[in-house]
């Protein structure tokens, strides 16, 4: 696949949709798009009429209809990648129109399998594609062609895996809570690891107030991308440059992510989507062993019925539902908040990370409430239950938010901080990178930064180490001695 990793040198939807409606397509073709999906008949006299049309819904099921199987998944292929790919890409789907081999131009490979996709796929008005600026390379027309699915349709596609409704009382949802295990690995007191380990990009771990997953603040996309990347790393296949770029697990995953409320597939079903994405692989890993990986990592759940084993993607416990934040939060005094790990809903325990300092007391998860951080809140997160109950239930936060409401729109002076001046820009850079996660390195304009008294020992011990000089002015000095 000539995936484009030149962003510069990629189009848009918006533009390739233009050029195509504008200079790419004949009346030809526009008639034949036109006919199969229904479109309005002024669309045939007006080029604008009919860029604006093209993306709506009218039509595309019907044109769907028309495709077999391959043509159908191969589509999901396009939707899964994401982006624009070239001619080359479409060799998978019509393999008979490829010649191979040497001797050819690049015209003459390609040209019965450009054909095919006119008439099988734009004709019918399921693709974008138009031609690419031509560069300073002596390229033809047919090398700079691109071509791309529309997102606008993805939610019509059929599902590339068969859906299977199972809802009987007596059959059982088999999940692993590797999610909330993670989480418990906060209160384990073990020494950290070598920042150089391997490990540390999946350690969970306090630092300054703040939780962080490895070096970055703890997220749960960045909590279920690290559990992903372990389902990813079990299922490999070799990375050949005409294979897609989507590991096995994501096309997994993207099958999956088609199934409704109580809809399940079965492994084999997702096989034949594999095998178009990877057309060089002569022995693909098992599909349903690499499911059983994702069940086993925590990325599915399963159920077996009928003497089938069925899967779909875990449904991951972020939104707070039916629980009050008194079922996981206890107010233990006027500073701390204790949580319970074991059934907060991931997205409060992210917005908390971001409005609070955490802290390990008593083998418990507890914060407190920080000013500087909730006055950076966004109002979606100010307006969340649990920050409301916060408010209303525990004295710290109702004083800060209070304090934040009364300064909102005026000059807040902050105490306890101190500026400095650093004159040499690599020495300026290097701190701002040592402590970018703890976000208490703020940068000024020109020479300056400023950060809490409680960071001077940390700051002094980088720029001594760093081989530069510590200088102290006090306030009634002049600036320039």
């Amino acid at each position: 696949m000539a995936k484009m990793k030149d962003a510069e040198e990629c189009m848009d939807k918006d533009e390739m949709l233009k050029r195509m409606c504008q200079l790419g397509l004949s009346q030809a073709d526009i008639k034949a798009i036109c006919k199969i999906r229904d479109l309005p008949p002024a669309c045939l006299k007006s080029r604008n009429l009919f860029q604006h049309n093209f993306l709506s819904d009218t039509g595309i099921e019907k044109a769907m209809t028309s495709l077999d199987e391959r043509q159908t998944l191969f589509l999901h292929l396009l939707n899964a990648a994401g982006e624009e790919t070239d001619i080359k890409f479409f060799t998978r789907l019509y393999k008979e129109a490829y010649p191979g081999g040497y001797g050819y131009t690049f015209n003459d490979k390609y040209k019965v399998v450009f054909n095919k996709v006119k008439t099988e796929l734009i004709r019918k008005g399921l693709l974008l594609y138009a031609e690419k600026p031509k560069g300073w390379g002596n390229t033809t027309v047919l090398e700079r062609q691109r071509f791309m699915f529309p997102t606008d349709f993805s939610h019509l596609l059929p599902p590339p895996a068969e859906p299977v409704l199972i809802d009987k009382p007596g059959d059982k949802i088999e999940r692993k809570h590797v999610l909330r295990d993670k989480l418990a690995e906060i209160l384990e007191t073990k020494k950290a690891p070598d920042p150089q380990s391997d490990s540390v990009q999946g350690n969970l771990h306090i630092k300054d107030g703040s939780l962080l997953l490895g070096k970055s603040p703890f997220t749960v996309k960045r909590l279920n991308g690290w559990n992903s990347s372990r389902w990813s790393s079990s299922v490999r296949i070799d990375p050949k440059s005409d294979n897609s770029p989507l590991s096995p697990v994501e096309i997994i995953s993207y099958a999956l992510s088609f199934l409704k409320e109580r809809e399940w597939a079965v492994p084999d079903d997702i096989l034949p989507l594999w095998e178009i994405a990877y057309p060089t692989v002569t022995k693909l890993p098992h599909i349903r062993s690499a499911c059983e990986k994702g069940w086993k990592y925590g990325c599915l759940e399963k159920i077996t019925s009928d003497g089938k084993t069925f899967y779909r993607l875990l449904r991951i416990d972020t939104g707070i539902g039916n629980r009050k934040p008194e079922d996981f939060l206890s107010i233990k005094n006027h500073d701390f908040i204790e949580i319970d790990l074991s059934c907060i809903p991931l997205d409060t325990l992210e917005r908390l990370c971001g409005t609070c300092n955490m802290s390990i007391r008593q083998g418990r998860l507890t914060f407190q409430p920080d000013l500087v951080k909730i006055s950076h809140a966004s109002e979606e997160i100010k307006e969340a239950p649990t920050f409301v109950w916060l408010q209303k239930h525990h004295q710290a936060f109702t004083k800060i938010v209070r304090a934040i409401n009364k300064r909102e729109g005026k000059t807040v002076v902050h105490n306890n901080l101190m500026t400095a001046r650093i004159r040499d820009l690599s020495l300026k850079v290097l701190l701002e990178k040592k402590f970018t996660d703890t976000k208490q390195v703020v940068s000024l304009s020109e020479e300056f930064i400023s950060f809490p008294v409680n960071l001077l020992s940390e700051i002094q011990k980088v720029v001594t180490k760093s081989g530069h000089a510590v200088k102290f002015i006090d306030a009634n000095a002049n600036a320039n001695d």
